[in-house]
């Protein structure tokens, strides 16, 4: 059985290293130690790719802690991936010239979905599509903003663009520690052949476990923050 790789995760609000439960801002934990340490702490234990998430721009639609992304970069030589108030060509160009090597277009892909496939031909195999989802719909402006739109029917829609990966977040399972909403993710890896990325849920090894057992081909990683931040999952994980 071959077995999920796990992607640590850095949220990050006002220079620092948080996490919150269903992507609640007014739930929010925050956590002593710097990002650029946590992010050597993870590649020092086997992490090939860090996930990073300027929470501070996906509220406000444009990156805010550039200055701590550049520190995190400096720290590390792992692939970095990171999210948070990318709209616009500028932006992308701005976090690629910083070092950061995938960049996540979430909202965009709800507000101006034109001017995202748009990025995403400009930028071949640089971007991530980010699928955040609520009883099926996808949320957008940091899962403030419920749409219309069915996860599904837009990852379908992105089948020939030359996206990187694809992470699809259960917003209700974020943060829980719950286990990972494996009915969505089997539905989500059948209707599309390109790489998916678990998010949300995860809380310890029998829920990585549970993951390998779909046996989803194109199931190439899951991102894990809280449980590795409280301790709940070991570092070790990170080289399983």
């Amino acid at each position: 059985m071959t077995k999920v790789p796990v992607i640590p995760a850095i949220d990050i609000i006002n220079g620092q290293v948080v996490r919150l439960t269903k992507g609640d801002y007014g739930q929010i934990e925050y956590y002593e130690t710097s990002a650029e340490q946590y992010a050597r702490n993870f590649e020092t234990n086997g992490a090939t790719r860090i996930h990073i998430v300027d929470l501070d721009g996906a509220k406000v639609g444009k990156v805010v802690n550039s200055e701590l992304i550049r520190n995190i970069r400096n720290a590390v030589d792992c692939t970095l991936e990171l999210g948070g108030g990318i709209r616009n060509e500028d932006t992308i160009k701005q976090l690629l010239e910083l070092g950061i090597d995938r960049v996540i277009l979430g909202s965009l892909l709800i507000k101006d979905y034109e001017q995202a496939i748009a990025l995403i031909r400009q930028f071949p195999g640089k971007i991530i599509a980010g699928i955040d989802a609520r009883d099926g719909q996808v949320a957008t402006e940091g899962w403030i903003e419920n749409s219309d739109t069915a996860a599904t029917a837009l990852i379908e829609r992105m089948q020939n663009e030359p996206i990187e990966s694809i992470i699809f977040t259960d917003i209700d399972r974020d943060g829980t520690l719950e286990g990972p909403n494996r009915n969505a993710l089997n539905t989500i890896c059948k209707v599309t052949s390109h790489p998916i990325i678990a998010s949300g849920g995860v809380g310890n090894t029998d829920h990585l476990a549970e993951l390998d057992a779909l046996e989803l081909p194109n199931l190439m990683g899951c991102i894990v923050g809280k449980a590795i931040l409280s301790g709940q999952l070991p570092l070790s994980v990170l080289n399983r």
